[in-house]
C-alpha cells in the first residue's frame, strides 16, 4: 500500500474519532450523548441493509456514502464501551487482527489451503479450539437470535448437522415438506390460530434445510425472488397508468394478465 495512503487514512480514521468524542463530549450533541449500545443497534441494521442495497445497485458514490454511515455507527458504538470501560478501541482493533491473523494459518502460517473448502475446514476447526467457543454449553450458542429468520434457521440446522441431525439426502427433505404441507393443511381445518401459526413456521423451517441441501443460501433466495415480485408488480402499475387506470380500478384478471405479460418479457 502506498505510505502515503495509509498515513491518510490513519489521519481520517482520528478525524471519525474526534467528531465522535465531540458528539459525546459535555458539550456535544444531546441526541448522541444519550445514546446507548443496546438503542444503537436497530440503526446499525438499518444502514447495513442499505449498505447491501448500495451494493446491489452498484452505485459507487451511494456505495461509499453507505459504508460510511455503517463505520460511523460500528465506531460509535465501540467508542461507548469504551467510554463504559468495557473495552478500548485499541484492544478492539488488535482482536480483530489477533484473531484474523490465528484463523488464517495458510496465509501467516505454515498450513496449506488451496481451496475455499479447505479455507472453511480449517477456519472451523481453529474457531472450534479458541477459548470463548470451547465453553459454550450447546453446538447451538452463538447463534444470534437477531439474525434474519431465514438466516437463524439456516444456520441453527447447519450446526446441527455437524453431529448428524440431518437428513441424508434432499429427497428425504422434500418428503418432509410434504408431510409438513399435510399438518399446514389440517391446522387450517381446526382453525385454531397458534395450531396454524406454529405448522406454518415448521413448513418454512422444512423449507430452508430444502434450500440448505440444495446448497442455496435460503435468504438470498428469497430476495431475489421478491426483487422479481416487485418486478412484475411495478409493471402492472405502470401498465395501468399507461392505460389511464388505478390499480383500484382494475380487475383481478386484468392484473393477472399484466404480470403474465411482464413474466414473458424475463
Amino acid at each position: 500500500m502506498n505510505p502515503k495512503s495509509t498515513t491518510d487514512t490513519i489521519q481520517s480514521f482520528q478525524k471519525l474519532l474526534d467528531l465522535i468524542a465531540t458528539l459525546r463530549s459535555e458539550n456535544g450533541c444531546p441526541w448522541d450523548k444519550k445514546q446507548t449500545p443496546a438503542t444503537f443497534h436497530p440503526y446499525i441494521l438499518e444502514e447495513y441493509h442499505e449498505m447491501v442495497q448500495a451494493i446491489n445497485n452498484g452505485s459507487h458514490s451511494e456505495i461509499s456514502d453507505e459504508l460510511g454511515d455503517l463505520l460511523f455507527l460500528v465506531v460509535f458504538v465501540a467508542y461507548m464501551f469504551q467510554q463504559q470501560g468495557v473495552t478500548t478501541l485499541e484492544e478492539i482493533m488488535q482482536g480483530a487482527v489477533n484473531k484474523m491473523t490465528r484463523r488464517h494459518p495458510h496465509v501467516f502460517g505454515d498450513v496449506e489451503a488451496k481451496t475455499p473448502g479447505e479455507v472453511i475446514d480449517n477456519w472451523a476447526k481453529i474457531k472450534a479450539s479458541e477459548e470463548n467457543i470451547r465453553v459454550r454449553e450447546s453446538l447451538l450458542d452463538g447463534i444470534p437470535r437477531s439474525l434474519p429468520a431465514l438466516n437463524r434457521a439456516q444456520k441453527l440446522a447447519r450446526r446441527a448437522a455437524r453431529v448428524g441431525f440431518d437428513w441424508t439426502r434432499p429427497e428425504e427433505v422434500f418428503a418432509k415438506v410434504d408431510e409438513e404441507l399435510r399438518e399446514l393443511k389440517e391446522a387450517l381445518a381446526s382453525g385454531v390460530g397458534e395450531h396454524i401459526k406454529e405448522e406454518l413456521g415448521d413448513l418454512l423451517f422444512v423449507v430452508v434445510n430444502a434450500a440448505r441441501h440444495l446448497e442455496i443460501n435460503s435468504e438470498v433466495a428469497l430476495t431475489e425472488t421478491s426483487d422479481k415480485f416487485e418486478r412484475r408488480f411495478r409493471h402492472i402499475e405502470t401498465r395501468l397508468r399507461e392505460q389511464g387506470k388505478s390499480l383500484e380500478q382494475a380487475s383481478l384478471e386484468e392484473m393477472d394478465a399484466l404480470w403474465d405479460e411482464a413474466k414473458s418479457k424475463e
